[in-house]
Parts: structure tokens; C-alpha cells; sequence
């Protein structure tokens, strides 16, 4: 009987701390985040999130469609949690689908 109250305990006490573990790792991040340091502890703690993102657009010139397109796609990066100072444009290109009438694609790649 004593036994079983053992791990019992010894159980709760591993899923207490399983649970403190990812808002322990958070905050080291956000600290060396802060703090613009890291020390080896901390390194291994910090991953980069990298995504990709694309926008399409249709506008009345080839200049006007791409510029539409990167935009989606940066609204859409922004409503993800990135800054545009976190995201790089990849390639924005234009078709024609007929006189005066042009598409575009453009993709965005985003780390933090």
C-alpha cells in the first residue's frame, strides 16, 4: 500500500513539472529576447519559426498586379503574428489574361 502512495506521488510530481517545463522554456525566450543575449542554456531553447505565404491579385497593369499581390500576402503574414520587417519577398510575377487586364502572384517568406 505504501509503495502504491509512492509513485502516486512520484507521478504527480512528474506531471506537475511536465507542465511547468514549456512555460519555463517561454520564458528564457522571452528574456534572452529582451535582453538581445544568450547564454548555452537558453540557445538551445530558442527555435525559429519560418512560413510561407502567397497572395494573388488582378489589376490593369503587370506593376500594379504584383505590388496587389505582395500585399495579400503580407496581410495575410500579418494576421499569422510577423512583422514586415520579419519577411522577405520571394518573387512576385505577372501574367496577362488579356488587354489591359493582368494577374499576379507573389510569395513571402517569414521568420521569428
Amino acid at each position: 500500500m505504501t509503495s502504491m502512495f509512492v509513485r502516486g506521488a512520484a507521478a504527480l510530481v512528474l506531471a506537475g513539472l511536465a507542465a511547468l517545463v514549456p512555460t519555463a522554456a517561454h520564458a528564457t525566450t522571452a528574456t534572452t529576447a529582451t535582453t538581445g543575449t544568450r547564454t548555452g542554456a537558453a540557445t538551445a531553447a530558442v527555435a525559429q519559426e519560418t512560413q510561407r505565404f502567397t497572395g494573388s491579385a488582378y489589376e490593369n497593369s503587370p506593376k500594379k498586379a504584383k505590388r496587389e499581390a505582395e500585399t495579400q500576402a503580407r496581410h495575410s503574414a500579418l494576421l499569422s503574428g510577423f512583422l514586415n520587417e520579419q519577411c522577405v519577398l520571394l518573387f512576385a510575377e505577372s501574367y496577362r489574361l488579356a488587354p489591359g487586364y493582368y494577374g499576379a502572384n507573389a510569395a513571402i517568406s517569414c521568420t521569428r
